[in-house]
Order: structure tokens, then C-alpha cells, then sequence
């Protein structure tokens, strides 16, 4: 019979290998999931029309920062 004796750095080793293989099970599942989502065609169609919301609101917010900067600018030029 023989008897495997582990060093220190092989006990560390496959520690980090057993971490490893926990975080790619975990990200294998994630990307399970992603894949679901993308086949199901009712959640792509609301999640295109959210991120054309999305859009439409920064276009927005974009337009009220840049009427603040020009109505600030026309006071200092009228003084």
C-alpha cells in the first residue's frame, strides 16, 4: 500500500483550485440563466423597450443640464 503525503503547498494548491471550481459553477450558472432569458422573446422585447427609455431619459436630462448651463451663462453675459 502506499501513502500520498500532501506538502503544504499542495494543500494550498488545491484550495485554490477548489475555490476556483466553486466560481466558475457559480458563473456557469449565471450564464444558464442569461441564456433562459435571452430565449425567452417577451423578456428581450421588454428589456429593448427599457433600454430605450433609458435613452430617451438620458437625451432628457442631457437637455435640462445643458438649458441650466445656457440660462446661467446668458445672466452672467447680461450683467
Amino acid at each position: 500500500m502506499v501513502k500520498t503525503v500532501l506538502t503544504e503547498q499542495d494543500k494550498r494548491d488545491l484550495k485554490v483550485i477548489a475555490l476556483e471550481l466553486f466560481e466558475i459553477r457559480k458563473l456557469i450558472d449565471r450564464l444558464a440563466e442569461i441564456l433562459v432569458n435571452l430565449s425567452d422573446k417577451e423578456l428581450l422585447k421588454s428589456l429593448n423597450a427599457s433600454q430605450e427609455d433609458l435613452k430617451e431619459n438620458q437625451v432628457d436630462n442631457y437637455k435640462e443640464t445643458l438649458e441650466k448651463q445656457l440660462d446661467i451663462a446668458e445672466k452672467e453675459f447680461q450683467l
